[in-house]
């Protein structure tokens, strides 16, 4: 009588998880950034809300949390209802840098939450502000052996994807140059605009409108191959061997969120992703979209946790 009570509770909970998903959403869902106005993850997921949007029927409406490298945004996601009505956009630095840079985080970045997809998957872009005499990886090298601490490298903060990006690759590079943390990837794309700042490491989506400008000029990118949407761009391995940087933009829930929601939300951002007219929005940003299934974002989730956990503890990258 115990086995068949718990597979009538088992199948009763089926049957409301699949109700849930066919009235869901009844109201605009809530969508948590964890970066601020201006940075990759903002500008690309606004893209990607916006025809999602449109596929659920619903508005989502978009609320910047930045600050202590993405975990504040994180934070108020973990503790949400599980309900699919308050969702978080977060990047690669919330997940596989921030946890093993600051002491503690209120928040296990595997354990805590239901990914659902990824909405970019970034090469990061070398880029300098424009009036520096840099055209090229091996120029910034020179120049910065040349002057030995005097570069200075800006960020979106401590622990965020362009830190360590750009610490991966002046250590790859042998260079000793000042890291300047902003508050965000918008104001760190404006130091490199304005030269407040000299150099970064980061996603090309947030300096992109700079280098349009010719405020700021992007010399190579991070991944393995070259970017297909600017083929002219070299690769930093190119002239660093072995250089390889990649980041990733991503929606996922708090735990405990339905299946069949977290279902219905992944088909709604897979064809927003697939559509073309998003492919071109995203390639006037210099990116492409991506997407995935809640299982291959999950897998990512957990490998890039463990892979970059060991790189900042080799570095030694910790917040104060």
């Amino acid at each position: 009588m115990v086995q068949k009570a718990i597979l009538l509770t088992a199948a009763s909970l089926c049957a409301f998880g699949a109700l849930a998903a066919e009235q869901f959403p009844s109201r605009p869902i809530r969508m948590v950034i964890s970066n601020g106005p201006g940075s990759a993850g903002d500008i690309l997921g606004r893209i990607a809300f916006m025809r999602a949007a449109d596929a659920l029927g619903q508005q989502i409406v978009v609320d910047n949390r930045p600050g202590a490298g993405g975990t504040i945004g994180v934070e108020i996601v973990a503790r949400a209802a599980p309900d699919g009505y308050t969702l978080l956009a977060t990047s690669f630095a919330t997940h596989s840098v921030a946890p093993h840079t600051y002491k503690s985080v209120p928040y296990h970045p595997v354990n805590d939450f239901a990914p659902i997809s990824l909405f970019a998957v970034t090469q990061a872009g070398l880029c300098v502000n424009a009036a520096l005499p840099v055209k090229s990886t091996r120029e910034l090298i020179d120049l910065a052996r040349a002057r030995p601490g005097k570069l200075l490298m800006a960020s979106a903060g401590v622990g965020s994807t362009s830190h360590l990006a750009g610490f991966m690759f002046a250590t790859a590079a042998g260079i000793d140059t000042t890291h300047v943390p902003y508050k965000g990837g918008g104001p760190s794309a404006a130091a490199i605009g304005s030269g407040e700042a000299n150099w970064t490491l980061g996603p090309l989506a947030a300096y992109f409108p700079h280098w349009k400008a010719g405020r700021a000029r992007c010399v190579a990118v991070s991944g393995e191959k070259r970017s297909a949407i600017f083929p002219e761009l070299p690769t930093i391995g190119e002239t660093v061997a072995g250089f390889k940087f990649l980041g990733w933009n991503g929606v996922m829930a708090p735990r405990g969120t339905p299946r069949a929601i977290i279902a219905r939300i992944n088909s709604a951002f897979v064809g927003a992703l697939q559509a073309e007219g998003t492919r071109k929005l995203y390639a006037a940003q210099g990116e492409e979209p991506a997407w995935s299934t809640p299982e291959a974002y999950a897998r990512l989730i957990r490998e890039d946790y463990e892979r970059y956990g060991k790189v900042v503890r080799q570095a030694g990258l910790r917040v104060d």
